[in-house]
C-alpha cells in the first residue's frame, strides 16, 4: 500500500466521541499559547531543548516557527455545554513516502486532562487514520525527561528502539538525547484493539474548567 498523506487534513472524531481532531488555524494560535504559559508543560522537555518564551508575544512567535510547514491538528473537549474546548495539538512532522515511514509529534495535551486518557485516545483517532493511509512504521522522539510521554506510549504499544544520543544542542549549549519509539502497520490490529478496550470504562470528565 503507498503512503499517501494529503496536505490538507481532514477532522477526525474519536472513538468515544470525547474529542474532535481539525486542521490547526489562525484562531488555534492564541489558546495554544494561553496553554504554553504552564511551567508543568515545560518541565517535561515540551520544546525540543527550547527555553520557555518569556511574553505572550514571543510564545506566538515560538508556535508560528514550530508548526511551520507541518501538517498539524487542533485537538478539541466535545464535552462542555458551551462548545468545544481547545485542549491541544498533534500531527505529523515527517513522513517518507517510499519506505511509509511517518513521525508524529507536536502533541500537547492540557494539564487539566492529564490522566484521564486524553492523549491515549487522540493518538487513537490519529494513528487510525495514519495507518489507513498507508504508513507502514510509526516513529515518536521523545525527550528522556518526559517520563509521562515515554510510559504512555509504551502502555499504548509503542517500542522502545534506543536513545539517540547527543541528538541536539539546547539554547544553553548543553546537547540533548532522544528516545526512539515505532509501531509497525503489522503490530496495528492487536494494539487498536487494546487500545479501544483500555476507553471502554471512560465516561465524561468530572470537571471544573
Amino acid at each position: 500500500m503507498t503512503l499517501r498523506l494529503p496536505r490538507a487534513l481532514p477532522t477526525l472524531h474519536t472513538a468515544t466521541g470525547r474529542f474532535v481532531l481539525s486542521p490547526f488555524s489562525p484562531d488555534d494560535v492564541e489558546p495554544l499559547a494561553h496553554l504554553l504559559a504552564n511551567d508543568d508543560i515545560w518541565a517535561t522537555g515540551f520544546g525540543d531543548g527550547h527555553h520557555r518564551p518569556g511574553t505572550h508575544e514571543e510564545l506566538v512567535r515560538f508556535i508560528d516557527r514550530r508548526h511551520e510547514g507541518l501538517r498539524i491538528f487542533a485537538v478539541h473537549y466535545t464535552g462542555l455545554p458551551g462548545g468545544p474546548l481547545f485542549v491541544g495539538t498533534t500531527g505529523i512532522t515527517e513522513s517518507h513516502t517510499p519506505t511509509q515511514r511517518v513521525k508524529i509529534g507536536r502533541t500537547l495535551i492540557s494539564p487539566a486532562f492529564w490522566g484521564m486518557k486524553a492523549n491515549h485516545e487522540v493518538k487513537l483517532a490519529l494513528l487510525d487514520w495514519v495507518f489507513a493511509r498507508g504508513a507502514g512504521r510509526v516513529e515518536c522522539d521523545v525527550d528522556p525527561r518526559n517520563r509521562r510521554s515515554l510510559s504512555s506510549l509504551k502502555r499504548f504499544g509503542f517500542t522502545v528502539e534506543g536513545t539517540r544520543r547527543r541528538s541536539s544542542r539546547r539554547n544553553d549549549g548543553s546537547w540533548r538525547d532522544i528516545v526512539v519509539l515505532s509501531l509497525l502497520t503489522e503490530e496495528w490490529p492487536a494494539t487498536r484493539e487494546r487500545a479501544l478496550r483500555a476507553l471502554a470504562d471512560v465516561g465524561n470528565f468530572p470537571m471544573c474548567l
